[in-house]
């Protein structure tokens, strides 16, 4: 969408740029700190070789580090034009691995026009591996000027 983002110019359907992030053991450290959650699933590979934490072997990604991927996805289209994320809701569908590439993304399926500076628009938002599976999907509520 080349033409500045407002709840006027976006309809039902409209597409939010994608983004992609990289998932590292080292990133699941950092989060791992900058969130205080230290479970020992995000951040112990050696002890998730032998618990084997949902029949893997290997550490899972924090569902809130995903999440904060999809609250990018909303906030790089809408801040920049004086928009805010009114609420988003998540469901973590399949863990998120060390190595795995996760492309975020959304649409907008709705749009209430309130007035007084309250309208928004609901946006389906989704996080999806390298492989094309859904690890996660939610919907947002995003006030737009």
């Amino acid at each position: 969408m080349t033409e500045k983002v407002s709840f006027d110019t976006v309809e039902p359907g409209t597409q939010l740029p994608s983004i992609e992030r990289p998932v590292t053991q080292e990133a699941m450290w950092k989060y791992a700190v900058a969130s205080l959650d230290y479970n020992t699933v995000h951040v112990h590979p050696e002890w998730c070789k032998t618990a084997q934490v949902f029949g893997l072997e290997s550490t899972v990604g924090h569902g809130q580090m995903t999440m904060s991927f999809l609250g990018s996805v909303l906030s790089d289209w809408a801040y920049p034009v004086g928009g805010w994320i009114k609420k988003m809701d998540c469901k973590f569908i399949k863990p998120v691995l060390p190595g795995d590439k996760i492309t975020c993304g959304g649409v907008v399926t709705e749009k209430h026009p309130i007035g007084q500076g309250k309208d928004f628009v609901v946006v389906s938002i989704y996080a999806a591996n390298q492989k094309g599976e859904m690890v996660a999907v939610g919907e947002a509520e995003v006030t737009l000027p």
